[in-house]
C-alpha cells in the first residue's frame, strides 16, 4: 500500500466504527487483565481520530511490522490446516448492508463445503490469555472484532489463526450469536452518535495515546504568559501535587522493602515464589561520547534534528 492509498484508506475508516474501534469501545472500563489482545486504547484518541483532530498513526513499530510480515504465512497455514476444498481471498473494507457506519476490513473470507466464512490471522509473542486450539478462548477484544465481521458478512462463525513465538500454530473458532453481536453494534452505533455525531468528546483518560492525541491537537503555545487558573484548575493542580508526595513516599518504603529482601536473600539466587536476585549477561553498548571524542566529522554527519513537542511541568506549591 503506497502513501496515497494509504491516505485513501485512512479517509474512509474516519467515516465509521471498524472492529478493532468497536471492541475498544466495549473493552472501555474492562480491568486491565481483561484487555490482552489489543494495543492500548483510548476512547478519546478514537474520537479525535473520527473527528478529523487527529492525524492516525502510520504504526511500524517492530509488532505490528511483524504482523504484516507473517499475515500471509499464518494464512497458508491456516489453509493447510482446513485441508482440500477450501478457498481463501481478501474482502477489504466493507460496511455492514443496513448499519452506514460500521465496517470490518478482516484478513480473509473463506468458502469451504459452501458455507462461506471468514477469519483472522494473528502473532502473538505471549500466550497468556488464550487458550487451547479448537476452543473459544481468546482475549475478549478479540471475540468482539469478530463479532463485528460476522454481522457485517452474515456469517455463521469464524476462525481465529494465530501463532505463537513462531513455532506454535492455533485456531479458534468463534461461533455466531445474533442477539449478542446485535447488541455490540447498537453500542457502536449508540457511541458515534453521541461522541461524534453530537460533537461531544469523551472523557480524557490516562493512556499515552490520549496525551498523544491532546499534543497533536494542540501544537502551538501562545507567545501570552501564562493565564490566571480556574477554580477548578486550582483543585486540579492541588491533587497532583498530592498525588506526587504520596507517589514518592510509597517510592520510597518499596525501594527499602527491595533492599530489605535482597538483605534476606544474601548469597542465594532467590526465594521460592518470592524473588529472585542474579547476576544479569554482560551486555555491549555504544559508547557515544567516545565516539563523539574520536569522530566528530562523523558524528555531526549523523546528527538528525528531531521537532519539539509541549512538555507539562507541573508547579510546586506556593
Amino acid at each position: 500500500m503506497n502513501q496515497e492509498e494509504r491516505e485513501a484508506w485512512l479517509e474512509e475508516r474516519r467515516k465509521g466504527l471498524g472492529g478493532t474501534d468497536i471492541a475498544a469501545i466495549m473493552m472501555a472500563g474492562a480491568e486491565q487483565s481483561e484487555k490482552l489482545g489489543s494495543f492500548e486504547n483510548s476512547l478519546f484518541k478514537l474520537w479525535s481520530e473520527k473527528t478529523g483532530l487527529y492525524e492516525t498513526e502510520d504504526y511500524d513499530d517492530a509488532i505490528l511490522m511483524r504482523g504484516r510480515v507473517m499475515e500471509k504465512y499464518v494464512c497458508e497455514f491456516y489453509e493447510l490446516h482446513l485441508g482440500e476444498g477450501c478457498t481463501l481471498w481478501e474482502e477489504g473494507l466493507t460496511w455492514h448492508p443496513s448499519r452506514p457506519r460500521i465496517f470490518g476490513t478482516p484478513d480473509r473470507l473463506v468458502e469451504q463445503n459452501g458455507i462461506r466464512f471468514g477469519m483472522d490471522a494473528k502473532t502473538r509473542r505471549y500466550r497468556f490469555g488464550w487458550g487451547e486450539s479448537g476452543t473459544t478462548d481468546v482475549p475478549l477484544d478479540v471475540e468482539i472484532q469478530m463479532r463485528v465481521y460476522m454481522e457485517i458478512f452474515d456469517a455463521p462463525y469464524w476462525d481465529i489463526a494465530t501463532l505463537f513465538s513462531l513455532d506454535d500454530f492455533r485456531v479458534y473458532r468463534i461461533e455466531r450469536d445474533k442477539e449478542l453481536g446485535e447488541s455490540i453494534l447498537n453500542v457502536a452505533e449508540a457511541w458515534w452518535n453521541k461522541h461524534v455525531q453530537d460533537e461531544v468528546p469523551p472523557d480524557v483518560d490516562a493512556t499515552d495515546a490520549c496525551k498523544k492525541a491532546l499534543s497533536q491537537m494542540n501544537p502551538r503555545v501562545k507567545d501570552d504568559p501564562p493565564r490566571v487558573a480556574t477554580v477548578a484548575e486550582k483543585d486540579l493542580h492541588e491533587k497532583i501535587i498530592k498525588i506526587r508526595k504520596e507517589l514518592k513516599v510509597l517510592d520510597a518504603e518499596k525501594k527499602e522493602m527491595e533492599n530489605l529482601l535482597r538483605a534476606k536473600i544474601g548469597e542465594d539466587s532467590g526465594i521460592q515464589g518470592v524473588a529472585t536476585w542474579k547476576m544479569s549477561k554482560p551486555r555491549k553498548v555504544f559508547d557515544k561520547q567516545k565516539f563523539r571524542e574520536k569522530e566528530p566529522k562523523l558524528y555531526e554527519k549523523y546528527l538528525i534534528e528531531q521537532p519539539g513537542s509541549r512538555i507539562l511541568r507541573i508547579k510546586e506549591a506556593t
